[in-house]
């Protein structure tokens, strides 16, 4: 089975590490999350994973959660940012908002909202997978058949099968 990629960013290591180890990961469909200590190093670690999620505080030193999430939504409009975060402030709620954030939860994280809250997204990746899937079988359905309808076409047209109006 496929799994889903996840980094996660916090400058704070015992957090980070109580998030890793609150969830069976991959019992959800996901692969254990890829740490990163700040949020230049969550652009280098995303840049070289292109991870699914991307699981971030607010706040963070030298890029904040908000300027990862931002730079990350330009690069990869897919990917999907879930804010955590000590504050309860409205302009960061705002800001997770503007970001298209799926997910934007409080600290100390809760591991059943936290399974809930990645379950839910694993179900829109899916989604997501089925319909690019979709799409492929399409294109590739008629990329076989469009030689034949081009020659049923001329054809018809070649043997006056077809009226003017028809064409």
């Amino acid at each position: 089975m496929n799994r889903y990629s996840v980094l996660l960013a916090d400058d704070e290591q015992e957090v980070a590490d109580a998030i890793i180890h609150k969830i069976d990961w991959e019992s959800i469909g996901f692969s254990v999350p890829i740490y990163a200590a700040n949020g230049l190093d969550a652009l280098d670690r995303a840049e070289e994973s292109q991870p699914d999620v991307v699981m971030t505080d607010i706040k963070m030193p030298y890029v904040d959660g908000l300027q990862l999430s931002r730079y990350l939504k330009d690069m990869y409009p897919n990917i999907r940012i879930v804010f955590f975060s000590g504050f309860d402030e409205f302009e960061y709620v705002k800001e997770a908002i503007h970001v298209q954030a799926e997910e934007y939860i409080l600290k100390p994280v809760d591991a059943e909202e936290l399974k809930a809250i990645f379950i839910k997204i694993k179900e829109s990746l899916d989604k997501e997978r089925e319909a690019k899937q979709n799409v492929n079988v399409l294109e590739t359905y008629y990329q076989e058949t469009l030689p034949v309808l081009q020659e049923n076409f001329f054809s018809s047209l070649v043997e006056g099968k077809m009226r003017p109006e028809e064409v």
